[in-house]
């Protein structure tokens, strides 16, 4: 006798544990694995991630140093600025002196030529 044309649902076609019967057709049920074919592509990716990541922490790192130079550098530079300032204002000073002292030289009068001698001019 011809075995039945369908098995129903859920139930063996006898032919072992690891074969369904759906309808006509049986389809054998694959192995359980723990991997997944698609845990390669997430390793890779995440791989991918991790390099960006690194990556980018790198330059951030480089960011930070050149962030840390550029401050030295504008210390340095207002350190510079100060003293150049401060030698401008000298030199200013000088200056008006020395246009006194013309204008003191520059003058006939002798009181004024005796009165700067005793300040020391």
């Amino acid at each position: 006798m011809d075995p039945p044309l369908s098995t129903p649902i859920g139930q063996t076609s006898g032919r072992g544990n690891n074969h369904i019967a759906l309808g006509d057709t049986t389809k054998e049920v694959p192995p359980t694995s723990s991997k997944l074919p698609s845990d390669g592509i997430m390793e890779e990716s995440i791989s991918q991630m991790t390099t960006m990541l690194s990556n980018i922490l790198e330059h951030h790192g480089c960011a930070n140093q050149r962030l840390a130079s550029l401050e030295e550098d504008l210390v340095h530079t207002k350190r510079e600025e100060e003293k150049l300032k401060a030698t401008s204002e000298a030199l200013e000073r000088e200056k008006s002196e020395m246009n006194a002292r013309v204008a003191l030289m520059e003058t006939k009068d002798p009181y004024k030529l005796l009165e700067a001698k005793m300040e020391g001019f």
